[in-house]
């Protein structure tokens, strides 16, 4: 049929109601914006230059697990210039747990036995600060050192948030954690 056919049926209902019924055949009532295939539809932002990228898939991690210590070689003989004092102690245990500072007990734990629940999130078990052993082989200075350098991509350097007399105030307080 043509487009210009079309037929009109007239049909009567039982209560006398007239309804027309136009059939209208060969007319094409989907439109462009409707159709998904239509070359003129575009979701794109025609000024949007940015992109999504995935990270690659097996793209190797720097691994920090073997990382270690960087002192001075004279660490083991850099003196405490903050007495162990009640004051310096309660600084120092104010600093060890503050997250904007120390941060310290975020791996070590308020006891300096080890976070058990941030371990998984770690890249290494951190050091047992309360072993009589470990700390007893340290001097201040080497702890102090320990504490202002860190180690990278494992222990933040607290001389980046931390004064130098707070950073002996930590190594203060870290003595009282070892267990006897």
């Amino acid at each position: 049929m043509s487009r210009s056919s079309r037929i009109v049926v007239w049909t009567s209902l039982p209560a006398l109601v007239l309804v027309p019924l136009i059939v209208v055949a060969g007319v094409n009532i989907s439109s462009p914006q409707n159709s998904n295939s239509s070359p003129t539809t575009t979701n794109k932002n025609q000024n949007d230059t940015r992109s999504i990228t995935s990270p690659s898939r097996g793209a190797q991690q720097q691994d920090f697990s073997k990382n270690t210590w960087e002192l001075p070689d004279d660490a083991d003989r850099t003196k405490n210039p903050v007495p162990t004092s009640p004051e310096s102690v309660a600084k120092g245990k104010e600093l060890y747990l503050n997250k904007d500072k120390g941060n310290c007990v975020f791996c070590h734990g308020e006891t300096g036995a080890g976070n058990e629940a941030n371990l998984p999130n770690l890249r290494r078990k951190p050091a047992d600060i309360s072993s009589k052993e470990r700390m007893s082989t340290m001097t201040d200075g080497e702890v102090f050192w320990k504490v202002s350098k860190g180690i990278q991509g494992i222990m933040p350097a607290g001389e980046k948030r931390m004064t130098e007399e707070e950073r002996w105030n930590v190594v203060n307080y870290a003595r009282t954690l070892v267990k006897e």
